[in-house]
């Protein structure tokens, strides 16, 4: 699934590429993850000959602006883009083939993702897509709205993190990141936290994100790779942490993997201090 950084990535490199481009024609070969909500017409009426005029991101939701209509791509755990020549294989789902640019294609090997095809700015058939909390690299994600957020919770951190009503949008393998860098435990209590935590915690979430949306973009990687090489913990189960060299372990928290570091991230609140973060990446590794 793409996390933030893998999103960030997109819109970057795919904005110059298509921004002002005019769809040629739309090839569906599996029309599973289409929804259309647009009344009356077919998803390749309906793109033919619009023009991109926008890409954005929204939480886990990639937006292209095509007026009157927009294309919002929710990948969920498989879906991906790649451009270019495709052969037939059995993972594409559709391709837009553009005027005079690149060809975008849609893989999802399990059909789990969806693409909406919506009036502009309608977006009440997407669910999520209306109740993202504050966007974690916006300027309007400041340490007092963090502290108002988090403010009350008896959750667990990790669960916080990942609760996109709240923050948007923090998945598994950057969650892991963070904590890391914060040097906080995945299953300590958000009300059990020190302001000081609290605020360590707000500034690993905007440092540790950026950091990896750099290390993406810097991995010149192929759009439909997922870049995971660079990250401290994530999947590096009994492997060395980068900082003292314990065993990192795995735990589960709401039905999901985490990774931490047990001497970096003690499951006593405040025990320690803040762990360097060192943006060098630990070794070299194979995207996971």
């Amino acid at each position: 699934m793409p996390e933030l950084p893998d999103l960030v990535h997109l819109e970057n490199a795919l904005s110059p590429l298509l921004r002002g481009k005019r769809v040629q024609a739309l090839e569906v070969r599996d029309p599973i993850v289409l929804r259309v909500t647009v009344p009356s017409v077919s998803a390749a009426e309906l793109l033919a000959g619009r023009t991109i005029e926008g890409l954005r991101r929204h939480g886990p939701f990639l937006v292209f602006r095509l007026p009157p209509v927009e294309m919002v791509v929710h990948f969920m755990l498989a879906g991906r883009l790649q451009l270019g020549d495709l052969r037939s294989r059995r993972d594409l789902c559709f391709s837009v083939r553009i005027q005079e640019g690149p060809t975008l294609h849609y893989l999802d090997e399990r059909r789990m993702g969806k693409v909406y095809l919506v009036a502009e700015g309608d977006y009440s058939a997407i669910p999520g897509f209306t109740s993202q909390g504050v966007d974690v690299l916006s300027a309007g994600f400041t340490a007092t709205r963090f502290r108002e957020l988090i403010a009350g919770r008896r959750c667990q951190l990790r669960v916080f993190l990942m609760d996109q009503s709240a923050l948007s949008a923090i998945g598994n393998a950057y969650a892991d990141e963070i904590l890391f860098a914060a040097g906080l435990h995945p299953k300590t209590l958000c009300h059990r936290l020190t302001g000081v935590e609290v605020d360590r915690l707000h500034g690993s979430v905007g440092e540790v994100l950026r950091w990896g949306s750099e290390e993406v973009r810097r991995a010149g990687a192929p759009l439909e790779a997922k870049v995971r090489g660079h990250l401290k913990v994530r999947n590096r189960k009994g492997e060395p942490c980068p900082v003292c060299g314990a065993r990192i372990r795995r735990t589960g928290v709401l039905g999901y993997d985490a990774f931490f570091c047990p001497r970096c991230q003690p499951a006593a609140s405040g025990a320690r201090a803040q762990i360097p973060w060192d943006t060098t990446p630990a070794g070299p590794r194979d995207a996971r």
